[in-house]
């Protein structure tokens, strides 16, 4: 899903653009001035007076757009720099190169769960899902002991960490884990559909059929609205319709798992995973030449996406 990607880019916007290397900071703003006097601030909002005599305050919607107009621009927080930088190497799919920045990010500051979670998401990056795990468990505490007033500020990510230790302990075995930080997560935001097709994978591998579907159909509702068109291209789409796939199934209803199987390959033609779940379920009904049509098309999807070396064996033309 496509939570991961968006989250880091989401980040990377929360983060100021201020700073250069050494760790230089950027002044704070002044607040903002009117006029051609530029020791005048502006006036108080409740002391505005527009032709002489008394006049009715301004709504408290304008005192307040002036209060925040001549407020100070908050300052960054210890580590920005480097915290930017390592997300933008994120972002940009080299955590590799990332985890080094992370960890001299750490070292300055330890007792940060920002820089706990930055270290935490280069690893899980690379696939270190177990080195992640810790963490993403310090951080989420870290974030949970900050003032509620100020923890946006000091961590704009905080709500987020739940998701990727949900899938961090997934991917380390940890299922009991797994469905705690998912369960977190989606009670917190409610509309984040990978948590809510995490819960989904949990729920499948432990055998929870009625579970799985549910958090399946929570995933589907939270797609955007475009994506759920049945005709539009969503590899998100295709996903959750594969897995609904794979529960019709195990129920043995073969013709409804090819049917969702196709509709996951309209929304995603390139998942050649399903189309060799096609193939096994013509296999299942005898039918041949519509299972040898399928795993062509299995072929086709993985040289598409650079993964014939992954082929099963005998498989290759």
């Amino acid at each position: 899903m496509r939570v991961v990607a968006p989250l880091v880019l989401l980040v990377l916007a929360a983060c100021s653009e201020g700073g250069g290397p050494g760790g230089e900071q950027p002044e704070t703003r002044a607040p903002v001035q009117t006029g051609g006097d530029s020791s005048a601030a502006l006036p108080d909002p409740a002391a505005v007076d527009v032709g002489g005599g008394s006049q009715p305050e301004l709504p408290p919607s304008v005192q307040e757009a002036l209060k925040q107009a001549n407020a100070p621009a908050p300052q960054p927080q210890p580590g920005e720099d480097r915290a930017r930088v390592a997300l933008q190497l994120i972002a940009r799919n080299h955590p590799d190169q990332a985890e080094p920045v992370a960890r001299a990010l750490l070292a300055a500051h330890p007792d940060q769960p920002r820089a706990a979670f930055v270290l935490g998401l280069s690893l899980h990056k690379q696939k270190r899902y177990g080195d992640a795990v810790p963490l993403f468990e310090s951080a989420l505490a870290g974030a949970n002991a900050i003032d509620p007033t100020r923890r946006a500020e000091q961590f704009p990510e905080h709500a987020h960490v739940a998701h990727f230790l949900g899938w961090a302990r997934y991917y380390a075995g940890d299922l009991a884990g797994a469905r705690g930080a998912f369960a977190s997560h989606v009670a917190a935001v409610p509309t984040a559909g990978d948590s809510w097709y995490g819960l989904a994978l949990v729920e499948i591998d432990e055998d929870h059929v009625d579970d799985a579907a549910a958090a399946l159909e929570r995933a589907y509702a939270c797609l955007p609205e475009a994506e759920r068109i049945d005709d539009a291209r969503s590899r998100d789409r295709g996903k959750i319709l594969a897995r609904q796939g794979d529960l019709a199934l195990r129920a043995d209803r073969t013709q409804d798992a090819i049917e969702l199987y196709r509709r996951a390959l309209r929304a995603w033609p390139d998942h050649y995973e399903v189309w060799a779940k096609v193939a096994r379920c013509y296999d299942r009904l005898g039918d041949a030449e519509a299972a040898d049509r399928a795993r062509v098309e299995e072929l086709k999807a993985r040289e598409r996406m650079g993964r014939l070396t992954d082929a099963p064996k005998g498989s290759q033309p």
